[in-house]
C-alpha cells in the first residue's frame, strides 16, 4: 500500500493522470493508508500521515473526493481513541461518519458511529448514562436507515452487543449471536468480525472457557506469539485480554504469563494508552495467584493510575475492586472499605449490574473478614440474585466459595480492652514499638491524618494523653 501511494503521487507529480480523482486531490491514497496503519495499531504513523493529509485538504471535502478524507478522519479517530484523547477521537470518527453519509456510504457511516461508541463513549464516558443512551439511540436509528438503504431488515441492536453486555442484557446478546450466525447481511458480518471480544467476554462470564478459547484461537492462530500488526489491533488486544483472563480463571499461571507478555508487547508496539489499566489489573491477578502480594499491589495501583488519567470509569470500577480485595486479604479493612465503596459507586453510576455484583461479592468478603456476618450474607444474596439472572456462572462459583467461607467462619468478634477496635489495636501496637505517626501510616498504608485520628480515639478510650502511657497500657494487656 505504501508503494502504491508513492507511485500514485509520483505519477501526479509528473503530470500523468492515474485516477479520475486526480483533479480533486493528488494524495487520495494517503487517507486509506493512514486508516490501515491505524487498524494495524501503528498509531504514531497513522496520526502523522493523517494530519499531513488533512493539512492539504479542501475546507469541506465533499462529492467524489470525499471518501479518502473520511478514511483520514477514521484513522485519526482510532489513533486518538487508543492514545487516550477521547474528545479528539470522537470528533474525527463522527466527521468520518458524516462524510460517508453524505456520499451514500451508509454502512461505513454507521461503522464509524459504532466505533465512536465502542472506543470513546464506553471506555471514557460510560458513567454519563444520559449521553450514552442518546448515542445508542442515534446509532440504532442510523443502523435502521442503513439497512433500509440496502433493503436489509435486521435488529437495530446489531451494532451494540458491547452495550448489551454492559447493561446486563445478556439474553439479548445470545439472541443476537444466533441471528448473526444465520444472517448473510454485510452489517451482520461486520459486527461478527469486529466484536469477537464481546462474545468472548460473555462466554468467559458464563463459565464457557471452551468457546472463549475457540474465539481466541480463530483470531490469534499463533497464540501469544501472534505478531503485532498481523490482525486488527483493537480486536486482537481485546482477545489477548480474554485469553489472559481465561487462563487466570483456570489458575494456569504459565499460559497466563505468556498472554500477559503478549498484551504488553502489543500495547508497547502501538504506543497505546487504552488497555493499559486492564493489563496492569491482570498482572496483579497473576501475582496474587502466585502469592507475590506486594507485586500484586504494585500492579493494582498502576491499574488505578492508568484508569484515572485519562479517566476510564469501567476500568476504575475494576481497579478499585481489585485494590479492595487485596486490602481485605492484608487485613486493612479501612483501606478496603474505601476502595470497594468507590467501585460500587462507579458501578451504580455506570448502571452495570455485573460489575456491581462482582463488587458486592468483594464487599461480602470484607464484611466476613470483619465478622459482620449478617451484612456479608445480605451482600452475598444480592450479588447471587444478579448473577443468577444473568447466567454468570463464573461469579456464581465465586459466590459459592464465599458462602462456604461464611459458613465456616466463627461469628464471635475478638474482644479488646477499653472498647478498642481492631484498627486502633494495630495503631497502638506499632506506637508501642516506638514508630512515629508517619512510620505507622506507611506500615498500615494509611494517611498520617488517619493515624492521628485513630491515635486520638485510642487516647480518649484509655484516658491517657501520652505515647508512654499508651505503650504501658499495651504492655500490661499483652497488646504489644
Amino acid at each position: 500500500m505504501r508503494a502504491g501511494v508513492a507511485a500514485q503521487e509520483a505519477l501526479a507529480a509528473a503530470g500523468q493522470p492515474y485516477t479520475p480523482l486526480d483533479a480533486v486531490d493528488a494524495t487520495t491514497g494517503r487517507g486509506t493508508l493512514a486508516l490501515w496503519l491505524a487498524l494495524a495499531g501503528r498509531f504514531t504513523e497513522a496520526h502523522a500521515l493523517g494530519e499531513a493529509h488533512l493539512a492539504g485538504a479542501p475546507p469541506s471535502p465533499e462529492g467524489e473526493g470525499a471518501p479518502p478524507y473520511a478514511d483520514t478522519h477514521y484513522a485519526l479517530g482510532f489513533a486518538h481513541a487508543f492514545g487516550g484523547r477521547p474528545e479528539e477521537a470522537r470528533a474525527h470518527l463522527l466527521r468520518a461518519a458524516a462524510i460517508n453519509r453524505a456520499v451514500g456510504h451508509h454502512q461505513i457511516s454507521v461503522n464509524a458511529m459504532r466505533h465512536a461508541f465502542h472506543y470513546v463513549r464506553l471506555p471514557y464516558g460510560a458513567d454519563r448514562v444520559g449521553e450514552r443512551r442518546r448515542e445508542a439511540e442515534e446509532l440504532a436509528a442510523a443502523q435502521v436507515g442503513a439497512a433500509d438503504a440496502v433493503r436489509v431488515r435486521e435488529p437495530s441492536e446489531i451494532m451494540q452487543p458491547d452495550l448489551l453486555m454492559l447493561e446486563g442484557r445478556w439474553a439479548e446478546i445470545r439472541a443476537l449471536a444466533a441471528y448473526i450466525t444465520e444472517s448473510t447481511s454485510p452489517s451482520a458480518a461486520f459486527i461478527a468480525a469486529t466484536t469477537p471480544e464481546t462474545w468472548g467476554e460473555l462466554a468467559r462470564a458464563e463459565g464457557d472457557a471452551a468457546t472463549a478459547w475457540a474465539l481466541v484461537g480463530k483470531w490469534l492462530p499463533h497464540g501469544p506469539e501472534t505478531p503485532p500488526g498481523s490482525q486488527y489491533f483493537a480486536t486482537a488486544i481485546a482477545l489477548i485480554h480474554v485469553a489472559a483472563a481465561t487462563a487466570l480463571d483456570a489458575a494456569d499461571g504459565r499460559h497466563a504469563r505468556a498472554w500477559l507478555e503478549a498484551h504488553d508487547r502489543w500495547l508497547d508496539g502501538a504506543g497505546a494508552i487504552l488497555g493499559r489499566s486492564e493489563g496492569a489489573a491482570l498482572w496483579a491477578r497473576y501475582h496474587r495467584q502466585a502469592g507475590a502480594m506486594e507485586q500484586a499491589r504494585v500492579h493494582a495501583a498502576r491499574a488505578l493510575a492508568h484508569a484515572t488519567e485519562p479517566r476510564q470509569p469501567l476500568a476504575l470500577i475494576a481497579a478499585h475492586r481489585l485494590l479492595g480485595e487485596l486490602e481485605t486479604e492484608a487485613g486493612r479493612a479501612d483501606n478496603a472499605e474505601e476502595h470497594l465503596s468507590a467501585s460500587l459507586s462507579l458501578a451504580d453510576a455506570c448502571q452495570t449490574p455485573y460489575e456491581r455484583a462482582l463488587t458486592l461479592l468483594a464487599m461480602a468478603e470484607l464484611r466476613a473478614a470483619t465478622r459482620a456476618m449478617d451484612e456479608a450474607r445480605r451482600l452475598l444474596g444480592e450479588a447471587r440474585s444478579v448473577c443468577e439472572q444473568l447466567g454468570a456462572k463464573l461469579a456464581l462459583d465465586r459466590a459459592d466459595a464465599v458462602a462456604e467461607r461464611l459458613a465456616a467462619t466463627p461469628t464471635t468478634v475478638p474482644s479488646y480492652p477499653a472498647g478498642l477496635s481492631a484498627r486502633e489495636v494495630e495503631v497502638l501496637q506499632l506506637i508501642a514499638l516506638g514508630l512515629t505517626n508517619r512510620q505507622v501510616a506507611e506500615r498500615l498504608f494509611l494517611s498520617p491524618r488517619t493515624v492521628e485520628q485513630h491515635l486520638r480515639s485510642v487516647y480518649n478510650k484509655l484516658g491517657f494523653s501520652t505515647r508512654a502511657a499508651a505503650t504501658a497500657f499495651a504492655l500490661r494487656h499483652d497488646l504489644a
